[in-house]
């Protein structure tokens, strides 16, 4: 009653699987499933690397300077809690979905390259963690179990990992291809509100949707996936 009066019930969260894209594509394939948490996690850990290079100079008494390499992709690490209830076979259920995504699917298994169902936590109005994932490890312990050993109750520690990829530029504006970034959009998002996550100026929005094909930017739908374009800087004192 008391969350209610504070804005309702808590948003359950979930582990959205997709089919992995065909070929080399940055986009999913259709939703094959999810894994709708029971509780929702007390804790998620995010962390994300960048690759310095320090190559000493013979001789040299200073320390040598840092070059940039490259980024590594986001990991993402949390705890799913399920407790079947009165529902005996939905833990063991959602246990396997998770395991699955450790292996190819049958249909990309016949293709080139096979790939493991891609994945997204859908938490509410969560960003930081909504990105699109491998799952590289999956942990679960089984604490509970009816008498006939049929698991109730278990703890997953799932480990996730940027699918990452780049893909050529598709804003018109733009000279040579080079990487850029995609977002799934979630509820709440907008153009604007993209634009200025990406390139820190909300009128670069235009960008966005021209890359996409985006006709009314108020009438995105939740799910798609959208490209974020590599701009180019704009001359001092451009028009945008």
């Amino acid at each position: 009653m008391l969350s209610e009066l504070l804005g309702g019930a808590p948003v359950r969260a979930a582990l959205v699987i997709y089919d992995p894209p065909t070929g080399t594509g940055n986009a999913p394939g259709p939703e094959r499933g999810r894994v709708r948490f029971h509780f929702n996690p007390d804790r998620v850990q995010i962390g994300k690397r960048a690759r310095w290079d320090r190559s000493p100079a013979p001789s040299s008494e200073e320390a040598p300077r840092a070059q940039f390499v490259g980024a590594q992709p986001r990991t993402l690490t949390l705890e799913v809690f399920l407790d079947a209830g009165d529902f005996r076979s939905s833990v063991q259920d959602q246990v396997e979905k998770l395991l699955d995504c450790c292996a190819p699917t049958a249909r990309s298994a016949t293709a080139k390259p096979a790939s493991a169902p891609w994945v997204r936590l859908e938490w509410g109005r969560s960003h930081t963690t909504a990105f699109l994932a491998l799952v590289t490890q999956v942990d679960a312990a089984y604490t509970r179990f009816g008498h006939d050993g049929t698991p109730l109750r278990a703890t997953c520690t799932v480990s996730l990992e940027e699918v990452g990829g780049a893909t050529p530029r598709q804003n018109p504006t733009s000279g040579a291809d080079g990487p850029v970034d995609t977002h799934l959009v979630v509820g709440g998002d907008t153009l604007a509100g993209l634009a200025w996550q990406a390139y820190g100026d909300p009128t670069r929005w235009r960008a966005i949707a021209e890359a996409n094909g985006v006709d009314d930017p108020a009438r995105v739908p939740v799910g798609t996936v959208l490209v974020l374009p590599v701009l180019e800087e704009r001359p001092a004192g451009g028009a945008g």
